[in-house]
Protein backbone atom coordinates (compact mmCIF):
# COMPACT_ATOMS: atom_id res chain seq x y z
CA UNK A 1 0.00 0.00 0.00
CA UNK A 2 0.95 3.28 -0.78
CA UNK A 3 1.43 5.75 1.92
CA UNK A 4 -0.59 8.44 2.30
CA UNK A 5 0.67 12.27 2.67
CA UNK A 6 -0.55 13.93 5.41
CA UNK A 7 -2.80 16.51 5.21
CA UNK A 8 -1.93 19.80 5.23
CA UNK A 9 -2.92 21.27 8.93
CA UNK A 10 -6.33 22.76 8.74
CA UNK A 11 -6.26 26.57 9.34
CA UNK A 12 -6.93 27.52 12.54
CA UNK A 13 -9.67 30.26 12.91
CA UNK A 14 -7.90 33.30 13.53
CA UNK A 15 -9.30 34.69 16.53
CA UNK A 16 -11.96 37.78 16.00
CA UNK A 17 -10.55 41.05 16.27
CA UNK A 18 -12.20 44.09 16.25
CA UNK A 19 -11.20 45.07 12.93
CA UNK A 20 -14.77 44.62 11.63
CA UNK A 21 -16.22 43.05 8.82
CA UNK A 22 -13.69 42.75 6.91
CA UNK A 23 -11.42 40.64 9.29
CA UNK A 24 -13.75 38.60 9.13
CA UNK A 25 -14.43 37.93 5.98
CA UNK A 26 -10.89 37.17 5.14
CA UNK A 27 -11.44 34.57 8.06
CA UNK A 28 -14.09 32.72 6.59
CA UNK A 29 -12.79 32.54 3.24
CA UNK A 30 -9.12 31.15 4.60
CA UNK A 31 -11.24 28.71 6.97
CA UNK A 32 -13.42 27.18 3.73
CA UNK A 33 -10.25 27.16 1.28
CA UNK A 34 -8.85 25.11 4.55
CA UNK A 35 -11.34 22.74 4.49
CA UNK A 36 -11.57 22.74 0.45
CA UNK A 37 -8.16 22.19 0.43
CA UNK A 38 -8.04 19.27 2.96
CA UNK A 39 -11.00 17.39 1.82
CA UNK A 40 -9.31 17.48 -1.79
CA UNK A 41 -6.24 16.20 -0.51
CA UNK A 42 -7.99 12.73 1.20
CA UNK A 43 -9.85 11.73 -1.76
CA UNK A 44 -6.59 11.68 -4.02
CA UNK A 45 -3.91 10.05 -2.42
CA UNK A 46 -0.34 11.20 -3.64
CA UNK A 47 2.26 8.02 -3.27
CA UNK A 48 5.11 10.88 -3.05
CA UNK A 49 4.62 14.10 -1.33
CA UNK A 50 3.54 17.42 -3.11
CA UNK A 51 6.97 19.18 -3.14
CA UNK A 52 6.93 22.60 -2.97
CA UNK A 53 7.02 24.95 -5.96
CA UNK A 54 10.40 25.41 -6.27
CA UNK A 55 10.97 21.61 -6.46
CA UNK A 56 8.13 20.78 -8.87
CA UNK A 57 10.42 21.23 -12.07
CA UNK A 58 9.44 18.17 -14.88
CA UNK A 59 12.49 16.23 -15.34
CA UNK A 60 14.47 16.66 -18.78
CA UNK A 61 13.42 13.80 -21.18
CA UNK A 62 16.06 11.06 -22.45
CA UNK A 63 17.75 11.85 -25.46
CA UNK A 64 16.51 10.13 -28.39
CA UNK A 65 18.83 7.78 -30.45
CA UNK A 66 19.11 8.49 -33.61
CA UNK A 67 18.28 5.99 -36.47
CA UNK A 68 20.74 4.01 -37.85
CA UNK A 69 21.78 5.15 -41.25
CA UNK A 70 20.80 2.68 -43.80
CA UNK A 71 24.02 0.30 -45.34
CA UNK A 72 25.12 1.21 -48.49
CA UNK A 73 26.32 -1.80 -50.80
CA UNK A 74 29.61 -1.52 -51.42
CA UNK A 75 30.49 -0.31 -55.15
CA UNK A 76 30.35 -2.68 -57.84
CA UNK A 77 33.34 -3.02 -59.40
CA UNK A 78 33.75 -1.62 -63.09
CA UNK A 79 34.15 -4.43 -66.27
CA UNK A 80 36.97 -2.04 -66.63
CA UNK A 81 39.05 -2.95 -63.36
CA UNK A 82 38.39 -7.00 -64.26
CA UNK A 83 41.71 -8.45 -64.25
CA UNK A 84 42.01 -9.73 -67.55
CA UNK A 85 41.63 -13.97 -68.05
CA UNK A 86 44.20 -16.00 -68.53
CA UNK A 87 44.43 -17.11 -72.11
CA UNK A 88 44.48 -20.80 -73.15
CA UNK A 89 48.06 -22.13 -75.01
CA UNK A 90 48.02 -21.45 -78.71
CA UNK A 91 47.47 -24.19 -80.96
CA UNK A 92 50.95 -24.76 -81.80
CA UNK A 93 52.00 -25.00 -78.05
CA UNK A 94 48.95 -28.15 -77.94
CA UNK A 95 50.57 -29.93 -80.70
CA UNK A 96 54.03 -30.10 -78.95
CA UNK A 97 52.95 -30.98 -76.10
CA UNK A 98 50.63 -34.17 -78.50
CA UNK A 99 54.00 -34.61 -80.16
CA UNK A 100 55.86 -35.07 -76.70
CA UNK A 101 53.21 -36.94 -75.12
CA UNK A 102 52.98 -39.66 -78.13
CA UNK A 103 56.88 -39.91 -77.94
CA UNK A 104 57.28 -40.93 -74.33
CA UNK A 105 53.77 -43.74 -74.63
CA UNK A 106 55.66 -44.88 -77.70
CA UNK A 107 59.72 -44.75 -75.77
CA UNK A 108 57.36 -46.85 -73.04
CA UNK A 109 55.47 -49.44 -75.08
CA UNK A 110 59.25 -50.32 -76.33
CA UNK A 111 60.62 -50.59 -73.06
CA UNK A 112 57.74 -52.94 -72.26
CA UNK A 113 58.14 -55.14 -75.42
CA UNK A 114 61.37 -55.55 -74.67
CA UNK A 115 60.65 -57.07 -71.23
CA UNK A 116 58.23 -59.00 -72.48
CA UNK A 117 60.80 -60.70 -74.90
CA UNK A 118 63.28 -61.04 -72.67
CA UNK A 119 60.63 -62.47 -70.16
CA UNK A 120 59.58 -64.74 -72.77
CA UNK A 121 63.14 -65.92 -73.62
CA UNK A 122 63.86 -66.47 -69.73
CA UNK A 123 60.55 -68.80 -69.33
CA UNK A 124 61.38 -70.94 -72.71
CA UNK A 125 64.99 -71.64 -71.20
CA UNK A 126 63.76 -72.54 -67.83
CA UNK A 127 61.34 -74.65 -68.97
CA UNK A 128 64.48 -76.26 -71.44
CA UNK A 129 66.50 -76.82 -67.43
CA UNK A 130 63.61 -78.07 -66.46
CA UNK A 131 62.92 -80.40 -68.82
CA UNK A 132 66.69 -81.67 -68.94
CA UNK A 133 66.60 -82.42 -64.93
CA UNK A 134 63.57 -84.10 -64.99
CA UNK A 135 65.09 -86.36 -68.05
CA UNK A 136 68.30 -86.89 -66.06
CA UNK A 137 66.74 -88.08 -62.88
CA UNK A 138 64.35 -90.17 -64.45
CA UNK A 139 67.62 -91.60 -66.58
CA UNK A 140 69.36 -91.74 -62.82
CA UNK A 141 66.36 -93.67 -61.50
CA UNK A 142 66.11 -95.94 -64.04
CA UNK A 143 69.69 -96.78 -63.96
CA UNK A 144 69.51 -97.89 -60.31
CA UNK A 145 66.66 -99.49 -60.26
CA UNK A 146 67.44 -101.57 -64.13
CA UNK A 147 69.19 -104.67 -63.53
CA UNK A 148 72.33 -106.01 -64.40
CA UNK A 149 73.01 -106.07 -68.30
CA UNK A 150 72.92 -109.32 -69.53
CA UNK A 151 75.83 -109.98 -71.75
CA UNK A 152 76.06 -111.74 -75.07
CA UNK A 153 77.12 -115.62 -74.54
CA UNK A 154 81.19 -115.73 -74.91
CA UNK A 155 82.41 -116.54 -77.90
CA UNK A 156 82.59 -119.75 -79.52
CA UNK A 157 86.19 -120.93 -79.74
CA UNK A 158 87.20 -120.90 -83.79
CA UNK A 159 88.07 -124.65 -84.82
CA UNK A 160 90.47 -124.68 -87.36
CA UNK A 161 91.58 -127.33 -90.08
CA UNK A 162 94.66 -129.01 -88.61
CA UNK A 163 96.27 -128.52 -92.24
CA UNK A 164 95.47 -124.49 -91.49
CA UNK A 165 97.51 -122.71 -88.74
CA UNK A 166 95.91 -120.24 -86.42
CA UNK A 167 97.48 -117.05 -86.94
CA UNK A 168 99.07 -115.07 -84.17
CA UNK A 169 98.24 -111.61 -83.08
CA UNK A 170 101.17 -109.58 -82.28
CA UNK A 171 100.46 -108.48 -78.15
CA UNK A 172 98.62 -105.47 -78.10
CA UNK A 173 97.90 -105.71 -81.58
CA UNK A 174 94.35 -104.34 -81.31
CA UNK A 175 93.22 -101.03 -82.15
CA UNK A 176 91.36 -99.69 -79.68
CA UNK A 177 87.91 -96.88 -80.01
CA UNK A 178 87.23 -94.24 -76.79
CA UNK A 179 83.34 -93.35 -76.94
CA UNK A 180 82.05 -90.47 -74.81
CA UNK A 181 79.30 -88.17 -74.71
CA UNK A 182 79.54 -84.79 -76.19
CA UNK A 183 80.17 -82.36 -73.83
CA UNK A 184 80.52 -84.81 -70.57
CA UNK A 185 83.71 -83.23 -68.61
CA UNK A 186 83.50 -86.54 -66.49
CA UNK A 187 83.68 -88.60 -68.96
CA UNK A 188 86.40 -86.41 -70.60
CA UNK A 189 88.55 -86.87 -67.61
CA UNK A 190 88.22 -90.56 -67.46
CA UNK A 191 89.41 -90.99 -71.19
CA UNK A 192 92.34 -88.97 -70.41
CA UNK A 193 93.22 -90.90 -67.65
CA UNK A 194 92.54 -94.35 -70.06
CA UNK A 195 94.36 -93.38 -72.58
CA UNK A 196 98.06 -93.73 -70.61
CA UNK A 197 97.36 -97.05 -69.13
CA UNK A 198 96.50 -98.35 -72.39
CA UNK A 199 99.36 -97.39 -74.11
CA UNK A 200 101.47 -98.84 -71.65
CA UNK A 201 99.46 -101.95 -71.63
CA UNK A 202 100.19 -102.52 -75.41
CA UNK A 203 97.32 -101.23 -76.95
CA UNK A 204 96.65 -98.83 -79.86
CA UNK A 205 94.69 -95.84 -79.07
CA UNK A 206 93.39 -95.31 -82.58
CA UNK A 207 90.78 -92.36 -82.20
CA UNK A 208 88.69 -90.65 -79.19
CA UNK A 209 85.44 -90.23 -80.20
CA UNK A 210 82.12 -87.86 -79.09
CA UNK A 211 78.37 -89.31 -79.37
CA UNK A 212 75.28 -88.39 -78.82
CA UNK A 213 74.59 -90.82 -75.89
CA UNK A 214 76.44 -93.38 -74.10
CA UNK A 215 75.25 -96.88 -72.33
CA UNK A 216 75.02 -96.00 -68.23
CA UNK A 217 77.37 -99.10 -67.71
CA UNK A 218 81.04 -99.10 -68.77
CA UNK A 219 81.44 -101.50 -71.34
CA UNK A 220 84.08 -103.07 -73.89
CA UNK A 221 83.19 -104.03 -77.43
CA UNK A 222 84.15 -106.26 -79.56
CA UNK A 223 82.83 -107.72 -83.19
CA UNK A 224 84.87 -110.83 -84.29
CA UNK A 225 85.24 -113.75 -82.34
CA UNK A 226 88.90 -113.94 -82.62
CA UNK A 227 88.46 -110.36 -80.92
CA UNK A 228 86.89 -112.15 -77.97
CA UNK A 229 90.15 -112.94 -76.09
CA UNK A 230 92.03 -109.25 -76.29
CA UNK A 231 88.50 -107.58 -75.15
CA UNK A 232 89.01 -109.60 -72.05
CA UNK A 233 92.42 -108.69 -71.29
CA UNK A 234 91.62 -105.03 -72.06
CA UNK A 235 88.80 -105.14 -69.52
CA UNK A 236 91.01 -107.07 -66.97
CA UNK A 237 92.99 -104.17 -67.30
CA UNK A 238 90.86 -101.34 -67.21
CA UNK A 239 89.81 -103.03 -63.67
CA UNK A 240 86.70 -103.96 -62.30
CA UNK A 241 83.12 -102.84 -63.44
CA UNK A 242 83.82 -103.53 -66.77
CA UNK A 243 81.56 -105.50 -68.99
CA UNK A 244 82.19 -107.00 -72.24
CA UNK A 245 79.50 -106.93 -75.04
CA UNK A 246 79.38 -109.37 -78.41
CA UNK A 247 78.73 -107.55 -80.91
CA UNK A 248 79.68 -109.82 -83.72
CA UNK A 249 75.99 -109.48 -85.33
CA UNK A 250 76.66 -105.40 -85.48
CA UNK A 251 76.38 -104.29 -89.14
CA UNK A 252 78.66 -102.62 -91.05
CA UNK A 253 80.85 -104.83 -89.07
CA UNK A 254 84.59 -103.41 -88.39
CA UNK A 255 87.69 -104.89 -89.51
CA UNK A 256 89.06 -107.60 -87.34
CA UNK A 257 91.67 -105.95 -84.04
CA UNK A 258 88.78 -103.63 -83.46
CA UNK A 259 88.14 -102.95 -79.91
CA UNK A 260 85.44 -100.03 -78.52
CA UNK A 261 85.32 -98.24 -74.92
CA UNK A 262 82.11 -97.12 -73.95
CA UNK A 263 82.08 -94.49 -70.74
CA UNK A 264 79.24 -93.43 -69.24
CA UNK A 265 78.62 -89.74 -67.77
CA UNK A 266 79.98 -90.43 -64.68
Amino acid sequence: MSRRSPAPPLLRPQKRSWLGPTGLLLGLAGLAGGVVLGLGLRSEPSPAPVPGPSAMVAPAPPPVAAPPAPETPPPMPSRAAAPPLPSGPSPAELAAQRAALQAEVAAEQARLDGLRQARVALETELAGLRRDLTASRREAAQAAAAPPPVLGAPPRPLRLPESVAAPVLPAGGARVFIHLRAGSAAAASAAAELAPQLREAGFDIAEVRSVGATPSQRVVRYFHGEDAAAAARLAGRLGRGWAIQDFRNFEPTPSPQTLEIWLPDR
